[in-house]
């Protein structure tokens, strides 16, 4: 045993570990006007076939793509769809990103296999390793296709205008104010952070217009500032909108020009024009207020002289899915797309190839059926794609042994793009020395943590590769974390949880995660809302300062996080979550899901009966009372004594509702709240054939985490989650009672496990000074995922409770990225973890992680108790722990963990870690 721990000790100091708290280096400033994740131009970005991207102009939202296709020469291809399971694993990827491996499993389970590696090597070079093994007994014929082809974003616009010289065109989306004469719910809170009353089609110049009812109501108003020249004295709007056939609409405009115009419909897209008289000269206002009728869309404005107004055009655009194809050389071939300035090359150094052409928009079907055409050199099918072939074959790998072909993808100019490939071709050695190495995250992991290791690796590989562009929110495209490529779109509570796995990995890309789902104060949105609205963004700022303690990370996200809280909790921008005279928040105006469980009985029996105007559930206040508790310390350490007070006032008003009206002692669970026409509670909602309460399961324990429970509640609550007979199953908690009549075992969240819920209460049991629960959560749950990824390489969605199997989308990050949060905290030297209720102002490691220091503040707005604090550290020592110069108790479930009570007290202090008898 001594031996074990000297020599871990020597790998550690060797290894020179990090202390925790180091500032980051971040602009902040440089955040605020971008929901971007800043990465190079090439990744892994493609929504199509696993691969590399390159993003030649962000704002265009244009992605050119290289996949490989592997597969048994003249026999079976495989093609690596990411939007369904299709043999292909992302496998290694490292924190920056410029490396990228994906696995392809030709035969099950690792014995046939290619193991392809993008190496960003340049701003415009990525090398490709295509590592062919054959573990089989039998030699194998193996083949090789790099395909390139070009993707437009949804939305693409079908027609461009052309104007004359002099003549500005305005969409209508680019407003300066709109406002609905009847107030939205969404008004400030837009779904997917567009623009309010903005729609998106590829009829639309620009792919935009204002729409979304707008007009329909007298009053609906919506207002620009023009930029006109001083040397236009008369001039014309040129209005392009589009009404329903026979129908139309009166606006009055007011500003530049002072009118009524009548919008008359024909089904089709029409410009009416209105002169204006330009005095004085500059920028100019114009305001349009509908008289009522019918909705208009308008796409936007023409301003210029009234003869430019003769000469817009509008012209047809294409899709120009099909490049210039040249060869570069024997081994090279250069592809010039007309909507993309620089050039592509690609070299390889395998002989023999052809050079093939798929005019066809998908290749899963066509691809295959053509397989056993040899001698065509273009395949034909409908025309909506390009897809260019780089076929290499074959590929022989002799039994028991390995081959690797390399290949050049390049950008730039003419001249560039051939000079690297006469580069790659006369020399591949020199390209190859500077493929970048694999990371190793794991060299200095506790010993106990090394049997979780392959199922972390693989967790990590799908969080980084699950990354997507275009996406569009806020009028620009940016690249962005998705749970798993099948969801193209932004997803709010699961970049949270995407947030806090990405804080395990580059704490860069956890804060531009964060950043993406905050707007600055003042902004038409509160926050960027697609999905349930679990406010994970939160947690996610408390867990990134407790391991930076960057006060200009504090100073930033506050006053965005403060208006994210405040729309949740009904007190901002025309929220509509507090209608009820009871206090209890409610989310349905804005999503069906109250917290990501999408069958929960309850939930689902609101929606069935269509009580969304009375029923709250408990969620929703839960949450607003802990994120209160967390904005209160932050106000706190900036001094902010205005919004401690209020975030006093809320957290008393919103724990009085729950106790008040929730609490149902028969059932031993807080229950949804039945609120009668005027908003009066009336009591629990209850399932109508049994009679008991609707709301057995983890929302019925959700003020556990608010830490406004008697300590009967907490009592009565912690049973329920950690009976086998209620919430804890085989493998893990299920999110619904599992004694309840209306639990099933097939459901998608009723009768399964899934990862988010369990971190919170996780988070929850270090909050009570329940550590030994604490780690019965985290040890199933890494159990679970080490049982299920080690067996078939997937990172599931969720588990069944019965028997810890998989299921869902196969390459999930998103609500399953708490494992890593798990195996840092419990094996990751380095790494220290409490609840939501302790906050590090400063911290410290030995070194060699062999003891650790931190001042620490405390959540002053709950009741003075025990909390726990996890700290990771050098196994090689035993250690005491100290707080105030007070000696506390010290267990572990492991060498190298240290777990520790902090006496029950809100007053802030110094905790001190060391070696026994330093």
């Amino acid at each position: 045993m001594i031996k074990r721990r000297r020599s871990l000790a020597l790998l550690l100091v060797c290894a020179g570990i990090a202390a925790k708290g180091q500032p980051l280096e971040i602009d902040f400033q440089s955040l605020t006007s971008t929901h971007d994740i800043d990465l190079p131009a090439w990744g892994p970005f493609s929504k199509k076939y696993a691969g590399i991207s390159h993003i030649p102009d962000l704002k265009a939202g244009l992605r050119f793509d290289v996949s490989v296709l592997p597969g048994y020469y003249r026999s079976r291809v495989l093609i690596p769809n990411v939007l369904f399971e299709s043999g292909y694993y992302p496998w290694e990827v490292n924190p920056d990103m410029k490396r990228v491996t994906y696995r392809y499993e030709l035969e099950w389970k690792d014995k046939v296999f290619v193991d392809v590696t993008y190496s960003t090597i340049a701003s415009n070079a990525v090398l490709v390793a295509m590592h062919c093994v054959n573990n089989a007994a039998l030699p194998q014929n193996l083949d090789l296709n790099l395909v390139a082809s070009l993707d437009y974003p949804e939305n693409f616009p079908a027609l461009k205008a052309r104007v004359p010289a002099g003549t500005k065109w305005i969409n209508a989306v680019d407003y300066q104010q709109l406002t609905f004469a009847r107030a939205r719910p969404s008004d400030n809170l837009v779904y997917d952070g567009w623009m309010r009353a903005e729609a998106r089609s590829s009829d639309y110049l620009d792919g935009s217009a204002v729409a979304k009812g707008f007009g329909k109501d007298r009053g609906d108003k919506v207002g620009y500032v023009f930029p006109v020249s001083p040397a236009l004295h008369r001039g014309i709007i040129s209005i392009r909108y589009r009404l329903k056939e026979k129908k139309q609409v009166v606006f009055k405009l007011s500003g530049l020009t002072g009118q009524k115009i009548n919008f008359v419909g024909t089904g089709k897209f029409e410009t009416i024009q209105v002169p204006f008289i330009n005095a004085p000269a500059g920028d100019r206002e114009l305001v349009l207020e509908s008289e009522g009728g019918n909705e208009i869309e308008l796409n936007g404005f023409f301003i210029g002289s009234e003869a430019g107004a003769k000469d817009i055009t509008l012209a047809s655009v294409e899709k120009k899915f099909t490049p210039e194809m040249k060869r570069g050389g024997d081994r090279g071939l250069i592809l010039k797309y007309d909507d993309i300035e620089n050039y592509y090359g690609i070299a390889w150094d395998f002989s023999p190839s052809v050079v093939r052409e798929f005019l066809n928009d998908e290749l899963d079907i066509f691809f295959r059926k053509n397989l056993q055409d040899h001698v065509a050199k273009k395949f034909t099918g409908n025309g909506q794609g390009h897809y260019a072939d780089i076929f290499l074959r074959p590929v022989e790998v002799k039994p028991n042994s390995d081959k690797t072909v390399y290949a050049l993808i390049c950008n730039g100019a003419l001249d560039e793009v051939k000079e690297q490939l006469a580069s790659f071709s006369e020399a591949p050695q020199t390209f190859i020395e500077k493929a970048i190495p694999a990371d190793d995250p794991f060299a200095n992991i506790l010993p106990e943590g090394e049997k979780y290791v392959f199922s972390q690796k693989m967790l990590r590989a799908a969080t980084l590769a699950n990354i997507v562009y275009p996406i569009y929110t806020q009028r620009s495209y940016i690249r962005h974390f998705t749970p798993g490529k099948w969801w193209n779109s932004l997803y709010t509570w699961d970049d949270g949880f995407i947030a806090l796995g990405l804080a395990e990995i580059n704490q860069h890309l956890s804060v531009q995660c964060l950043n993406a789902y905050t707007t600055p104060v003042g902004s038409q949105s509160a926050f960027i809302h697609h999905g349930s609205p679990v406010p994970v963004q939160m947690y996610a700022f408390l867990d990134l300062w407790n391991k930076t303690q960057s006060p200009e990370l504090l100073a930033y996200f506050y006053p965005r996080l403060k208006q994210y809280y405040k729309f949740l909790a009904g007190e901002a921008g025309g929220s509509t979550t507090r209608t009820l005279h009871s206090n209890l928040l409610k989310t349905w105006d804005y999503f069906y899901n109250s917290g990501g469980w999408d069958d929960y009985p309850a939930q689902k029996a609101v929606h069935d009966q269509h009580l969304e105007k009375s029923v709250a559930p408990v969620i929703t206040t839960a949450q607003c009372i802990r994120v209160a508790k967390i904005l209160r310390m932050a106000a706190e350490s900036l001094s902010l004594t205005a919004d401690v007070k209020a975030c006093d006032a809320d957290i008393k008003k919103f724990s009085d509702a729950l106790q008040n009206y929730s609490w149902d002692g028969a059932s031993g669970y807080f229950s949804y709240v039945v609120h009668d026409e005027n908003g009066d509670p009336i009591g629990h909602f209850k399932d109508g054939l049994s009679g008991q309460n609707y709301n057995m399961g983890l929302d019925g324990a959700y003020p556990l985490l608010s830490g406004i429970c008697t300590p009967e509640q907490q009592n009565i609550l912690l049973g329920k989650i950690f009976s086998a007979t209620n919430m804890w199953t085989p493998s893990g908690i299920c999110a619904v009672d599992q004694s309840a009549p209306y639990y099933r075992n097939d459901g998608y969240w009723n009768g399964a496990v899934w990862m988010p819920h369990q971190w919170f209460m996780w988070k929850t049991m270090l909050d009570l000074g329940r550590p030994d629960l604490a780690w019965k959560i985290a040890q199933k749950a890494l159990d679970v995922w080490e049982n299920e990824t080690d067996e078939s390489y997937f990172t599931f969605e969720h588990f069944l409770a019965k028997t810890g199997r998989g299921a869902g989308w196969h390459q999930f990050s998103a609500l399953s990225t708490p494992v890593l949060c798990w195996f840092s905290a419990y094996f990751k030297p380095g790494t220290v973890t409490a609840g939501f209720e302790v906050m590090i102002k400063k911290q410290s490691f030995a070194a060699a992680c062999s003891g650790y220091e931190a001042d620490l503040i405390f959540d002053e707005a709950t009741a003075p108790h025990p909390r726990s604090v996890l700290v990771c550290l050098n196994p090689a020592n035993d250690y005491e722990a100290f707080f105030n110069g007070k000696k506390l108790e010290v267990t572990s479930p492991h060498e190298g963990l240290v777990q520790i009570n902090l006496p029950a007290t809100n007053a802030g202090g110094q905790l001190v870690i060391k070696p026994v008898g330093d």
